[in-house]
């Protein structure tokens, strides 16, 4: 993993570390989704928009354990949000089309 946020070209470590990370979304995803369902065509309207989403990660890096903090620079950190945002955008809204049917 933290050879994905070092730049270092590991496809396959990137796909199970993206696997991994989708795993443990996706139940924090359905349990709220009551409270995300009237956000989520917003939400995911704004994170096709980079510049969007960098700002998030800006927003997010400070509340990382300060252990992560230490090892990741926050730079590498919203290169990494960046590079993975897909992955989170299709699991949104694969979530949300199975809870509209």
């Amino acid at each position: 993993m933290l050879s994905s946020l070092q730049n270092k070209d590991n496809s396959a470590e990137n796909s199970d570390l993206t696997n991994k990370v989708m795993g443990a979304l996706e139940p924090a995803i359905k349990e709220h989704w009551p409270k995300i369902e009237p956000y989520a065509d917003k939400a995911l309207a704004a994170a096709h928009n980079d510049e969007t989403v960098e700002m998030l990660a800006r927003k997010v890096y400070p509340w990382l354990p300060m252990m992560v903090r230490l090892a990741i620079k926050e730079d590498k950190f919203v290169a990494f949000t960046l590079e993975h945002k897909g992955p989170l955008l299709a699991k949104l809204a694969e979530i949300k089309n199975k809870q509209t049917t």
